[in-house]
């Protein structure tokens, strides 16, 4: 009986050492990861979605887009980029101006600066006249224009990239126009665009 006891006693103490053992285990593995370094992750366009800042999130972080680079590419942490320090993984992450979004995943690896570049979503407008009345050139002013209205569609609609229709490719977002006829005749309203879109917009 007393063996019984003495080895059900040795039993219980390996069970504790082991529990405790795992334990420290576990507390040396989150430190490791807590320690992982980090390594740079640079969010960057070429061209200028919207006067919007671009907010990006990443692995619950945080970063803004404040600027733009046509002509050659960002260093690593450049400003007015989105600038995040990350572990060796694979994150999904998620971007918004107001008018436009970006969602996917990107890859960080180990001794690198990872760039992701955003691009712009762009749609077009058409602006275009039925009669031979306002048959007549058309200034129009989205943002930056002009182009002009230089034929009527009497009996047809025209569609996007029709010749003789002032043709706007313009990224997605809401826009103000301005039409002046060469009778001085005027026209103003808004536009939103739509990624891949093709809005037609008729001048009475």
């Amino acid at each position: 009986m007393k063996k019984i006891v003495l080895f059900s006693s040795i039993l219980a103490v390996a069970a504790v050492l082991l529990i405790a053992s795992c334990r420290k285990d576990d507390n040396l593995n989150h430190n490791n990861n807590n320690n992982s370094p980090s390594y740079n992750l640079t969010f960057w366009m070429a061209v200028n979605c919207s006067p919007n800042p671009i907010t990006v999130k990443v692995d619950s972080q945080t970063a803004v887009m404040s600027d733009f680079f046509p002509i050659t590419a960002p260093g690593c942490g450049a400003k007015g980029c989105a600038n995040f320090n990350l572990p060796v993984g694979t994150y999904t992450y998620s971007a918004t101006n107001g008018d436009s979004s970006w969602s996917g995943s990107v890859s960080i690896a180990a001794g690198t600066c990872t760039f992701q570049q955003l691009t712009c979503a762009t749609g077009n407008v058409v602006f275009w006249v039925d009669s031979a009345a306002n048959n007549t050139k058309v200034t129009l002013n989205v943002n930056s224009g002009p182009a002009y209205i230089n034929t009527a569609f009497p009996t047809t609609t025209p569609t996007c990239g029709t010749t003789g229709c002032a043709n706007f490719t313009l990224h997605v977002g809401t826009y103000t126009y301005t039409a002046i006829t060469a009778a001085n005749i005027g026209y103003t309203g808004t536009i939103t665009v739509g990624n891949d879109s093709c809005t037609l917009v008729r001048l009475y």
